[in-house]
């Protein structure tokens, strides 16, 4: 049976130790936004996108999808300043104005966005069909 050294044991501590510290550090420079998109009757907007951009250069940052409830998460972010513009089909797309993202890791910067639906739009759709042989005979019996 193999004895595990102190030295050993030391080294592993170490290793640990800057792992989770490494983890601390990161997530204290870190903010996230969390929120919901409604429509109007405050019913979600299922999977609707959700967009981060920079609000100098209306960059894109990062996007997700909300889930069925039309919740999203961003989550790691640096703290600053975004523009937040969610879409889906049927709606009209909506972009907040600037959000101020403090860090905070345990406090998320909640946004509610309430999304109008587009007025209907009629839609035409033209088809041409190719006869073939086969409808031929069919027609003739």
């Amino acid at each position: 049976m193999k004895t595990i050294e102190n030295s050993q044991i030391k080294r592993m501590l170490v290793v640990t130790g800057m792992a989770f510290s490494s983890i601390v550090l990161f997530s204290a420079n870190s903010a996230t936004i969390q929120g919901r998109v409604t429509d109007r009757n405050n019913q979600p907007v299922e999977y609707a996108t959700a967009v981060l951009k920079n609000p100098a250069t209306d960059q894109f940052i990062t996007g997700t999808v909300c889930n069925d409830k039309g919740e999203y998460e961003f989550e790691n972010l640096e703290p600053g300043e975004y523009i937040l513009s969610t879409d889906m089909i049927g709606y009209q797309e909506t972009t907040t104005s600037k959000l101020t993202v403090k860090e905070n890791p345990d406090k998320p910067f909640k946004q509610v966005v309430v999304m109008n639906e587009k007025p209907n739009e009629n839609i035409t759709v033209f088809g041409k069909r190719r006869i073939s042989q086969n409808d031929n005979q069919t027609a003739q019996r």
